[in-house]
């Protein structure tokens, strides 16, 4: 089967829409992430690299993701020179950007809540992809109709283990 993946800012340009997102909470829960170490297991289940919609805020949950995994400290000072060291710093907005990211958690007791919405915002994402993929793909006349419906389905298939926890962290 032909792949023709469009990324999700190609489809919304077609369609002229703003994809599902939620910024804010994003950023507030970078910044309880960078505040408070123990933050990262109650998340660490629901989302993924991929589950943020701004590519800065991937990068930042990326190397928190490698700190806890390497089990080490994930307060604001050891991220930030983290992405210094691997010269990511400006590519996140720069330092200003990291230490606003702290000011924009109210509450830390909230961040598996605030998680939950960035996946569903995700998986939105993930459904408004998909299905644009498949509808290229169905007026496509070289293609064969069960390979589209077994493509389909492994689609099918991997949102609902997304929604179900197992999110794989596919784009």
């Amino acid at each position: 089967m032909v792949n023709n993946k469009k990324s999700i800012e190609q489809i919304n340009a077609q369609y002229g829409k703003i994809p599902p997102q939620a910024i804010e909470l994003e950023q507030a829960v970078l910044g309880a992430l960078m505040l408070e170490h123990d933050s990262y297991n109650k998340i660490s289940d629901i989302l993924t690299v991929k589950s943020f919609y701004k590519e800065e805020h991937q990068k930042i949950f990326n190397e928190i993701e490698l700190l806890h995994k390497s089990d080490k400290q994930t307060d604001l000072m050891i991220i930030t020179n983290e992405l210094r060291n691997k010269s990511l710093i400006d590519e996140v907005g720069g330092l200003m950007y990291i230490m606003g990211l702290t000011s924009k958690v109210a509450n830390s007791a909230h961040i598996e809540f605030h998680a939950r919405i960035i996946k569903q915002k995700f998986i939105q994402r993930e459904i408004i992809r998909n299905s644009s993929e498949i509808q290229s793909l169905a007026y496509d006349d070289t293609q064969d109709v069960d390979d589209l419906l077994t493509f389909i389905d492994s689609e099918i298939d991997l949102l609902n283990n997304g929604m179900n926890g197992s999110s794989d962290g596919r784009s």
